[in-house]
């Protein structure tokens, strides 16, 4: 509660006149002095209960994954508050703030010309989320000033609307997609883009296809073998993300982080499931879903180091994997529990040229993927 100017005057002529009552024994003013005193603090009761009464609900205008709306870092994010006066009386003129917590935006703050008794309105604000992680707007204010201008009211009618704030996803050149057809071979594995199928051979019964004969086993049989092929599985690809000794929210890490989630959903728009290690937690991504999911696991990532997990060295259906390290020494042990077969790709933060901050870098210009990260050959050990 915050009295106005008009406020302070009227409580201190109304203080000064009752004591004058009393000091100079003139009991006319007294009468004089309670009611500027009165006035005063009727302002404030029904200030206060204008704001008590008034209630807002939140809405960020973005997709949901998990009943969390995510928004994407740098990107603007429209919120929309909705206002209703469980007053019987009609509301005058009010303020009301919108105040986001640390990295979400600005306040926004908006003139509201009025209410009627039991109305509603709906405003809208605009953010510019500046940080990855769990964010949001931290509470609703209505700032209502009382009857004659005497004092005004600040009450807190919302709190804690959460808002994940996921990475920049960016472009990054696309696997080879897992629905591309490549000649069949004799070997006893059938490769189908980059996934592959096993089969067993039988006898030939007619009316099978004569380009399903397998050349090699009916040579060794002596009888006409065909090939018949299991059904085709989904490809895996793996992406390992360790931040061990990088600080957060800075543009290498960042960048780090931005990089493990453009290749995973490159990934996956190729038609790939992905296994993603972000520290110590462990998702399972497929399709459409796989990439809002994604979204949300970069926004709850937190930056440190863990234990690689023991299962890595089991991870024999993935096919590829991107291993996201501070350092190459670092990507080389990660890589090295990755079991023999399965083709590495290494991206580093030690290639971050740039040491600006993340404001001039993300934001007065592109966060571009180091040009080695799109050009890098894959190894296979």
């Amino acid at each position: 509660m915050r009295l106005t100017t008009a406020g302070i005057v009227f409580t201190l002529a109304g203080i000064t006149l009752c004591v004058a009552a009393y000091r100079f024994s003139l009991p006319g003013l007294l009468p004089a002095g309670i009611l500027l005193l009165g006035l005063v603090l009727l302002s404030v009761v029904l200030a206060f209960f204008s704001g008590a009464r008034l209630a807002a609900s939140l809405d960020a205008r973005a997709r949901r994954v998990d009943g969390i709306p995510v928004a994407e870092l740098g990107t603007p994010l429209d919120v929309r508050a909705t206002l209703t006066n469980r007053t019987p009386l009609s509301l005058g003129a009010f303020d009301v703030e919108l105040e986001p917590q640390e990295g979400f935006g600005e306040t926004r703050g908006l003139r509201v010309p009025g209410m009627a008794p039991g109305g509603t309105i709906t405003i809208d604000a605009d953010f510019l989320p500046t940080r990855r992680g769990m964010s949001g707007v931290q509470a609703v204010r209505s700032v209502i000033d009382g009857p004659f201008g005497l004092c005004s009211v600040t009450k807190t009618i919302h709190r804690e609307h959460p808002v994940a704030v996921s990475t920049p996803i960016q472009h990054v050149g696309l696997p080879v997609s897992a629905g591309i057809a490549r000649p069949m071979s004799d070997s006893p594995q059938v490769v189908r883009g980059d996934t592959s199928r096993d089969f067993h051979t039988r006898e030939y019964v007619p009316g099978d296809d004569l380009r399903h004969i397998h050349w090699a086993s009916t040579a060794r049989t002596g009888e006409l073998m065909v090939r018949q092929e299991a059904e085709e599985e989904t490809p895996f690809a793996a992406v390992v993300l360790d931040t061990a000794g990088l600080t957060a929210h800075e543009h290498p890490t960042e960048v780090l982080v931005s990089g493990a989630a453009s290749t995973t959903h490159a990934y996956l728009r190729a038609g790939y499931d992905v296994i993603l290690y972000l520290g110590g937690h462990r998702e399972v991504l497929s399709g459409r879903r796989g990439e809002d999911r994604l979204r949300l696991a970069t926004a709850r990532y937190e930056v440190g180091g863990r234990e690689l997990p023991a299962e890595l060295g089991r991870l024999g259906s993935v096919v590829s994997a991107i291993v996201c390290a501070p350092d190459g020494a670092r990507a080389d042990e990660i890589a090295g529990r990755l079991p023999r077969t399965t083709s590495v790709r290494r991206l580093t933060a030690d290639q971050v040229e740039s040491p600006a901050g993340l404001d001039c870098e993300l934001f007065g210009h592109d966060l571009a993927l180091p040009a080695p990260w799109t050009r890098s050959r894959r190894s296979r050990r």
